[in-house]
């Protein structure tokens, strides 16, 4: 479990040139002096618009004595195109309680009552959010038959399912994204390549992701790309194909394939360029980049992350204004935290997460709970950790621990919860009080078997076996902690395979290996460091100059010098000061 919040992969954002013309351009493009103004262009423009779309569509219709709408539907839809989630709630609220007023029961209802199930997702509202899809599928249901198949139904069991997962019930998630594609698949037809059915499967890799289960993910995503391929072409750049690419991009870096990631990520932004323009500012372009950033960022290279998170967020304030509270910007801005400290300038990192965490709360309310305002709370405790004040670092965390609590409930086992607590336990450890560390990551221990189940093979609980053995070593008691890293270990054997070369088995091996030196068992340390070695350079070439290796050759010096074997002391030794060479060099600007 990554003490950190993950690198945020956007839905769908190298190196962009934006020169001052292109900026002039697009400003005026996009910007807006004032709400009002942006509202008055809307009040014609849709009712135009859809009176357009009519007469292309061959529709005989009458012409409208004024094109003119100033509904508040219309006024929730600008609003939420703007990240004014709240107004855009209100507004929809303004619009339902006048239609209940006229009628009990009506398509319109439910979908303003779909409409406000969205606006409440967006404010991170989810148990609400989804009261008000169960009612708006209740109505559907009483209109169109209990067992009726229709789209409206499909979307709303979409709908359930995305609300449930950013709830982190992952398999009722599932459960109604299974639902949605079967009612799909008898709309459409069983085999039938449709937009609607290759969503489904979109989402279904997504929440599969979060139960953990990678190679799930990746095939559903592979089924969702070739249906998309069906539909528009095989050779054709559609935004739909790029998407899909980019998911699969993230499902194979969340496997640890990093380069297949950087793959996938780097077809992704190439088609997204032919689509809209090479040096074009588009929201899904800054997406491209930012997943770009966060593949590199697995793959260690953090210099490169900085500069692919930097062009995301240099181009997410082209789109949406260069101080505008909006979501893609929070994400660079979070992102660029994350890299920051990754590269050891944790003083810019809090002020990146700082920003970060301002914004959100503009966007979301200053006081309200929202799961990505308790994340940024989370990411300024491990960096205020990471600056050595960790009771500043135990404040933060304890907020992002009560707010996960006031979103999720007070008892209820979900990721988010488990993150925090074990990240008390770090900051607890960091302060010297390995006890109350040790009380932490095992409560962390107990809420993710719970999550993801008691004998399930999981990233996150080998994760928190490391974590257990660092503490237990700490301790003292180097057999409980041998014990920890063993089961570590072999989860991860389990879930990447026996002869996989990952680095979270090398890292198991490298912990299992400073363990049993502390033991006194330098044989079996020696034997660890060595397969560690081995792995690195399989993972990052035989050659290569990497910090892990450089940090496995010292071991391998201290230990065989400890054990008197001053010839291949002196072998490790000479490897570990050339590579250091290499690697400063490669720091040099």
């Amino acid at each position: 479990m990554n003490n950190r919040g993950q690198v945020e992969n956007m839905s769908v954002l190298s190196s962009i040139s934006v020169n001052d013309n292109i900026a002039r351009k697009t400003e005026k493009i996009f910007y807006f002096p004032n709400i009002n103004q942006l509202m008055r262009y809307y009040y014609t423009a849709t009712p135009l618009k859809s009176f357009v779309s009519q007469l292309s569509n061959g529709h005989q219709t009458p012409e409208p004595s004024i094109l003119f709408d100033n509904s508040s539907t219309l006024q929730a839809h600008v609003y939420s195109s703007l990240c004014d989630f709240n107004n855009s709630k209100k507004c929809i609220e303004q619009a339902l309680h006048k239609e209940l007023s006229k009628h009990g029961k009506s398509a319109t209802i439910t979908d303003l009552l779909n409409k406000l199930g969205n606006a409440l997702q967006n404010i991170g509202d989810n148990i609400n959010a989804i009261g008000h899809y169960e009612k708006s599928l209740q109505m559907l249901r009483s209109i169109y038959g209990e067992n009726t198949a229709h789209p409206d139904n499909a979307g709303l069991l979409n709908n359930l399912g995305e609300a449930w997962r950013n709830l982190g019930d992952h398999r009722k998630a599932v459960s109604y994204h299974e639902q949605a594609l079967h009612m799909r698949r008898i709309i459409n037809g069983e085999n039938t390549a449709h937009h609607d059915i290759a969503s489904s499967l979109n989402n279904l890799g997504n929440a599969w992701k979060k139960l953990g289960d990678h190679r799930k993910a990746v095939s559903y995503h592979e089924q969702a790309l070739q249906m998309m391929r069906i539909i528009y072409g095989e050779n054709t750049t559609h935004p739909d194909i790029a998407t899909s690419i980019n998911n699969l991009g993230n499902a194979w870096n969340d496997l640890g394939d990093y380069r297949k990631a950087v793959s996938y990520h780097e077809q992704s932004l190439q088609m997204m360029r032919i689509i809209y323009g090479e040096n074009t500012a588009h929201p899904n372009i800054a997406q491209s980049l930012n997943n770009l950033g966060a593949a590199w960022s697995d793959l260690g290279d953090h210099r490169k992350a900085v500069s692919y998170f930097e062009q995301s967020l240099q181009t997410s304030r082209i789109i949406y204004g260069e101080s505008t509270a909006h979501p893609d910007i929070v994400s660079s801005l979070y992102n660029l935290g994350n890299a920051w400290s990754d590269l050891g300038d944790h003083r810019k990192a809090v002020s990146y997460h700082e920003q970060s965490l301002q914004m959100r709360k503009s966007i979301y309310g200053e006081s309200t709970a929202h799961p990505d305002i308790a994340k940024s709370h989370n990411n300024l405790g491990v960096t205020w950790s990471d600056l050595g004040d960790h009771r500043k670092a135990i404040s933060y965390h304890e907020q992002s621990l009560q707010m996960k609590r006031r979103i999720y409930g007070e008892s209820i086992a979900h990721p988010d919860i488990a993150s925090s607590l074990n990240n008390l336990g770090a900051a607890w450890r960091n302060l010297g009080d390995h006890r109350k560390a040790v009380s932490y990551h095992e409560q962390t221990l107990q809420m993710t078997r719970i999550i993801y189940g008691e004998g399930t093979a999981h990233p996150d609980i080998a994760k928190l076996f490391n974590t257990l053995g660092l503490s237990w070593g700490k301790l003292g008691d180097y057999r409980k902690a041998i014990s920890c890293d063993e089961q570590a270990l072999q989860m991860w054997r389990v879930i990447h395979g026996e002869s996989a070369a990952r680095l979270d088995i090398a890292h198991s091996l490298t912990h299992l290996g400073i363990t049993w030196s502390d033991l006194g068992d330098l044989s079996k340390a020696v034997s660890c460091y060595e397969q560690s070695l081995q792995m690195n350079r399989r993972i990052h070439g035989e050659s290569t100059a990497h910090p892990h290796i450089h940090k496995l050759l010292q071991l391998l010096y201290y230990e065989y010098r400890d054990l008197g074997d001053h010839r291949k002391a002196a072998f490790y030794s000479d490897q570990a000061t050339r590579m250091k060479q290499m690697l400063d060099e490669t720091e040099r600007p």
